[in-house]
């Protein structure tokens, strides 16, 4: 772990890791708080190391510490339900061994704890010279040998926001250097812009990354989806509807991007149109690419506005029935049982 005045939360994120980890390995960026005495008091190794805003240079600082035969990364605000710890353990007893191992990472929740917000992450590294992180924000290991996809979770749970700049600021002065970025970095770039509301930067940058023939098919996909946002959010309807279609170009559709377009279209009122692509998103697949995975988009985001666009098409009958399947999958939420409700009292 690389951790800076995480007393809120490492303790928590320690005890998690103490149940499986043989050894605890934390680096300490410069805190001001008791974040190297919970280190110390949970059995860590605690090792200084002086912030130069290079994430991978202080993950690698961590890795070079380790001692075992695997190394695995958390964050101090990550925490570990009893079921993927046990989970932990068992791969831990197998004979056959992989080199890379990922598990998934969510990082945002609805009112019952489901994730709303996910992706794999590279998680579980042999100890060797092959396996190091790169780009200095951002940073992520190049898998390579043996790679294995577990079902594992690890949920990043925050209690205090990261100040919102921070990212972005690193980026400007990396800019100012001459950094020359990766295609990797560039998508993040581009994204740290689009979080910051600096919409027509972003657009720019999203369309530098996905002129450049290199990078993640997912991260292209992402990046056209990021794109048609700005562009909707600045008033270019077509220019957005424009740049979610230019993401079938890199692959299959993705249901995060039927479920926005099928958005501007209800707002358009092409009811009909949003119809087609919601039912779409309810029948693809959601595999493990690696890319950003919103779960809602697969079954309750579709299902609530298939009902709306079947009430504004005077069908309540159809809307009742879309909008039940809204409610099985999220109970708890107001927005659905009253829809279902009132479509129900129109029949």
């Amino acid at each position: 772990m690389i951790v800076k005045d995480e007393e809120l939360v490492l303790e928590r994120a320690l005890h998690c890791a103490q149940k499986f980890a043989d050894e605890l390995i934390v680096v300490d960026t410069g805190s001001r708080d008791k974040t190297k005495q919970i280190a110390e008091r949970a059995g860590a190794k605690v090792f200084d190391f002086e912030w130069c805003d290079d994430f991978s240079r202080a993950r690698n600082f961590a890795f070079s510490k380790a001692t075992k035969p695997y190394m695995m990364w958390l964050d101090a605000d990550d925490y570990i339900t009893n079921e993927n710890i046990e989970k932990i353990k068992q791969l831990k007893l197998q004979t056959v061994c992989a080199d890379v191992y990922f598990m998934k990472y969510a990082t945002a929740f609805d009112a019952r704890n489901k994730p709303t917000f996910c992706f794999m992450r590279e998680r579980i590294v042999k100890n060797s010279p092959a396996f190091y992180f790169q780009d200095p924000i951002h940073e992520a290991i190049t898998p390579s040998g043996k790679i294995v996809h577990t079902d594992i979770v690890i949920e990043h749970r925050k209690i205090k926001a990261t100040a919102p700049q921070r990212n972005l600021k690193i980026f400007e002065k990396l800019i100012a250097q001459n950094y020359d970025f990766s295609p990797r970095m560039q998508f993040y770039y581009a994204n740290e812009l689009y979080y910051n509301d600096k919409l027509e930067k972003a657009i720019e940058a999203y369309d530098d990354f996905l002129l450049r023939r290199e990078g993640f098919v997912e991260n292209k996909i992402q990046a056209c989806l990021n794109r048609g946002k700005c562009y909707y959010t600045l008033g270019q309807t077509t220019r957005a509807l424009e740049s979610l279609f230019a993401s079938f170009a890199y692959g299959a559709p993705h249901s995060e991007v039927l479920c926005e377009l099928s958005l501007y279209l209800i707002e358009n009122a092409r009811y009909c149109e949003a119809l087609y692509w919601l039912k779409l998103a309810v029948q693809t697949p959601d595999v493990n690419s690696g890319g950003f995975v919103l779960p809602d988009c697969y079954d309750f985001i579709p299902y609530y506005n298939a009902a709306i666009c079947y009430h504004k098409l005077g069908d309540n009958r159809s809307a009742v029935r879309y909008a039940s399947k809204a409610c099985k999958i999220k109970p708890t939420s107001s927005d659905a049982r009253r829809n279902f409700n009132f479509f129900k009292s129109l029949l």
